[in-house]
């Protein structure tokens, strides 16, 4: 088989004319495109400034906190001229329990400079009247948690006492035997109860009675609301003379927790609540 391959009717200078034309086109599509992409890259990158800065705006914090919680609650706090509202929700946020302000405080704007301060000192560094709320849990070992900070200005009011420490029940406790004559001298010596509570200090004398009895008389003493969510029927023998409540109550026992409020101005803290509960059930 073989084939034959006639030349072509036009002349090569036309096709090379026309592979110039072609290239020359090109060559100017290329520019203009080269062209346009050089403004539209000039453009973004003119406006790409000023979005970064509103993004940096946005995202900078009128003041600087960092805390730490290694057993004891550490704050460092950087503010200046920044409302205390503000700097009270960060803290309320970081540390997971309510801050509350009064109005007068609310829009004071603050300036400080701190570092490493523990919770009581660095509160006050905020607001002149603060109050803290606490539960002191008796189990060894175990630091008082704050469950509420209050900021509020000379001469205010203190918070209710239920403002966050609240109760479901109250224990009434009827004391001794309802059909007692009074001639067992013996009896009530071996089965003796004395509270007083004086000057901030707890004294107790309890032989053979149970815990329940005991701390009903330890609340009546303080003169706040016994809670009991799990009755112990554990008989007590203890004798503590001027003691610190909540050493006290460390030395009943492991279930027990008591609710004070610390006011700082003052350097007084005052119980609110006691609650028995029942023991840790292990898994």
């Amino acid at each position: 088989m073989s084939f034959t391959i006639n030349h072509l009717p036009f002349r090569s200078s036309v096709i090379v004319r026309a592979t110039k034309h072609l290239s020359l086109a090109t060559l100017l599509a290329v520019a203009v495109f080269a062209v346009a992409t050089a403004q539209t890259e000039k453009t973004a990158s003119a406006t790409q400034p000023s979005v970064s800065n509103e993004q940096t705006k946005e995202a900078k914090v009128p003041f600087t906190l960092r805390i730490t919680n290694d057993q004891i609650i550490g704050i460092s706090l950087k503010a200046q001229d920044v409302k205390l509202k503000e700097v009270a929700a960060e803290l309320s946020r970081r540390l997971k329990i309510p801050v509350l302000l009064t109005p007068i405080v609310e829009r004071h704007p603050i300036t400080t400079n701190f570092s490493d301060l523990v919770l009581e000192p660095a509160m006050q560094m905020l607001a002149p009247q603060v109050y803290i709320d606490y539960e002191i849990d008796s189990s060894p070992g175990k630091q008082p948690r704050p469950l509420a900070i209050y900021l509020q200005g000379y001469n205010e009011p203190p918070p209710a006492d239920n403002a966050v420490v609240r109760g479901n029940s109250d224990v009434m406790v009827v004391e001794g035997d309802t059909e007692d004559t009074g001639n067992d001298s013996k009896t009530k010596e071996d089965q003796e109860l004395k509270v007083k509570y004086e000057k901030g200090l707890l004294t107790v004398n309890a032989r053979k009675q149970p815990l329940v009895i005991v701390l009903y008389a330890i609340a009546n003493e303080l003169n706040v609301p016994l809670e009991v969510k799990n009755e112990v029927a554990d008989l007590v023998n203890i004798s503590i003379a001027q003691a610190s409540v909540d050493s006290v109550l460390q030395q009943l026992g492991p279930n027990i927790r008591l609710y004070v409020r610390a006011d700082l101005q003052l350097q007084e803290r005052r119980p609110l609540r006691m609650v028995l509960v029942g023991p840790e059930k292990k898994s």
